[in-house]
Order: structure tokens, then C-alpha cells, then sequence
């Protein structure tokens, strides 16, 4: 094919027909690419997550406590009198000492309260 005829194929309206469709062609296959790509990078900024939450974080273990022995907490037990066993003879000592113990019942529990 000659210079001058290349220059009147590409004149006529078939050529740029075809141009424009090697053009789209290739625009999307370019689009379809980067798609996969950020799916791609995607998955594989999910995978490192995940390793590193394992492994530097100590996986959901570290949040549920059930992968490693907890410590207790002495903080929440509290150290309090359950009852009192008082024995008399008759009734009026019997009632002297049970107010006497539930009043230094109370007593200690506001102080261990304020």
C-alpha cells in the first residue's frame, strides 16, 4: 500500500468507525484492569490486617480472654460479713446484742463505702 493510499483509507468513515472501537476496546479492558487490581489490593490489605491482628495484636484472644490464663481481679471481691450467730439465754439480751451487731454492722460498711 502506497503513502497516499493509507492517507484515503484513513479518510473514509469506516476507518474512524474502527478507530473508535479499538479505542473502546481498550478503554474498558484498561477499566476491567484496574478493577482486578483494587480487588486485588484490596484482598491482600485484608490478608496483612488480619496477620497483624494475629500476630501483633494477639488475636481476638487478647478482647474474649479465653486463649490465656486472666489474672483476678481483687477489686471486684468484696470482703463483707455474711451473717452474725448470736446465742442468749433470754430475750431482752439476745435483742441488746443484736442491735449492738447491726450497728456495728452498718458502721463498717459506711466505712468501707466512703
Amino acid at each position: 500500500m502506497t503513502q497516499q493510499e493509507a492517507h484515503n483509507a484513513t479518510l473514509c468513515p469506516q476507518w474512524k468507525i474502527v478507530l473508535n472501537a479499538m479505542c473502546q476496546f481498550r478503554q474498558n479492558e484498561l477499566q476491567s484492569r484496574a478493577i482486578k487490581e483494587d480487588r486485588w489490593n484490596n484482598r491482600e490489605a485484608d490478608r496483612q490486617a488480619n496477620e497483624d491482628f494475629l500476630e501483633k495484636h494477639e488475636g481476638p484472644g487478647k478482647f474474649s480472654g479465653k486463649y490465656r490464663r486472666q489474672p483476678t481481679q481483687t477489686e471486684l471481691v468484696w470482703r463483707i460479713s455474711w451473717g452474725c450467730w448470736l446465742e442468749y439465754n433470754d430475750d431482752q439480751t439476745l435483742w441488746e446484742a443484736l442491735k449492738a451487731a447491726t450497728k456495728e454492722f452498718i458502721e463498717g460498711c459506711n466505712r468501707r463505702v466512703l
